[in-house]
């Protein structure tokens, strides 16, 4: 009697164990080619998905850890970059750096409290630094092999404990365990050359990295939308290419170049975001519009004339695409679904109650944190707010995000 029930015993364990195994899935990424089919996209994951239990118990608490770094004293010999625990629970050690020093990155903390930076300045070699702050107080500090400016919001992506950095010669990948490693260059052009353009986070089941040439490719009379993704757990790299229409050209002279930027695509749906300069009726205005477009039905989605498109830095992160503004500027801000052009976050309500000096929003996939010199809040994938917090006692009227001033996100689930 008692062997059999431990038989049984194993058994059971065996059975739950093998439901526990991860199923092994085809990489759905497209391969080169015109428009096709539409691809599965991720769901508009909320941010309580694929955490650890006892961040979702209490909604009403604080329940995602979230820290506030910036450069204090960012353009004087004394700089130092300060991290505060916006729950005041860990206090983190300061980082004594050089003047000018700014975030390379969005900083990311782990299920321990551990903090994650990536900063230097922009000039010199040996100028770019990969640290993280122990919960004990104690720094842990690379150098990578980086030299010059990378933008914090469509040059890094952090995807689980890895940080893939779109360096100009490489795909650089820096892991929590302080090490990196170096990829072929995930922005390169059919021709081999280096393109300019924005990487995020593609629409896909697994995630993969997305990167989207700024400028079309002109073949013929025919111009298309070009974007490269990598998988980021078995490197493998497939280019993309969609036909995006040939009559947005700056004048009706057609030995001009075409007056269209691609700003971000969607690799599940293939809807491509466009800027495109257009001229009034009688020729006497130039404006510009920008369009999300669904190019299997030939039609926009969305379309509406912003006079900074042609300047917006867009950040794809999955199902969505955003860009915002600096200071009071009054430039286009905007968080949106790339299947419909719909808002995730209203910028016309009141997210930010008190006068301001800068605001910023921003993305790890999974939630959203919108952040001015005030507060700090936390929103889920549908814009629905969940927590809000007040910014730490100091003075940030004078900080600029992302280079002087950000939050850290929780490292997610691959």
């Amino acid at each position: 009697m008692m062997k059999r029930n431990g038989l049984s015993l194993l058994l059971v364990l065996i059975i739950h164990l093998t439901a526990c195994i991860p199923i092994q899935q085809e990489n759905p990424i497209a391969s080169t080619s015109t428009v096709e089919g539409t691809q599965a996209a991720n769901p508009e994951k909320t941010p309580m998905q694929g955490l650890p239990e006892e961040l979702t118990e209490n909604r009403q608490g604080i329940n995602l850890p979230v820290t506030v770094s910036f450069v204090k004293n960012q353009r004087s010999s004394d700089a130092e970059i300060i991290t505060v625990d916006i729950a005041e629970v860990h206090t983190y050690a300061s980082i004594p750096v050089e003047r000018t020093t700014a975030f390379k990155s969005l900083p990311a903390i782990d299920h321990d409290g551990n903090v994650y930076l990536l900063y230097g300045t922009n000039y010199g070699a040996d100028s770019t630094f990969f640290s993280k702050l122990g919960i004990d107080g104690s720094i842990e500090t690379i150098i990578l092999p980086i030299s010059g400016r990378i933008d914090p919001d469509s040059d890094s992506v952090w995807i689980g404990n890895r940080l893939f950095i779109n360096y100009w010669k490489s795909l650089l990948i820096v892991s929590t365990d302080m090490r990196f490693e170096e990829q072929p260059p995930i922005n390169k052009l059919p021709d081999g050359s280096a393109g300019i353009g924005f990487m995020g986070l593609a629409n896909e089941t697994e995630k993969s990295l997305v990167w989207v040439a700024k400028q079309p490719l002109l073949e013929g009379d025919k111009q298309y939308a070009f974007y490269r993704t990598y998988h980021v757990n078995t490197g493998k790299t497939y280019e993309g290419k969609l036909e995006i229409p040939t009559d947005y050209y700056a004048t009706n002279n057609p030995d001009d170049q075409p007056g269209t930027f691609v700003l971000g695509v969607d690799t599940a749906s293939k809807h491509v975001l466009l800027c495109y300069e257009q001229h009034s009726k009688d020729e006497t205005r130039i404006y510009y519009s920008l369009e999300l477009r669904d190019l299997a039905r030939g039609e926009a989605v969305s379309i509406e004339e912003p006079s900074s498109c042609p300047r917006m830095l867009i950040t794809s992160s999955g199902a969505f695409y955003s860009s915002y503004g600096y200071g009071e500027s009054g430039d286009f801000a905007i968080v949106r679904r790339y299947s419909d052009g719909s808002d995730v976050i209203d910028f016309s309500l009141k997210l930010f109650p008190k006068p301001s000096s800068w605001h910023w929003h921003g993305t790890n996939g999974d939630y959203w944190i919108v952040m001015d010199p005030e507060s700090l809040s936390v929103l889920d994938n549908s814009g629905i707010k969940l927590y809000e917090y007040t910014m730490p006692e100091e003075s940030f009227k004078g900080f600029l995000p992302p280079e002087s001033i950000i939050p850290a996100f929780l490292i997610s689930q691959e």
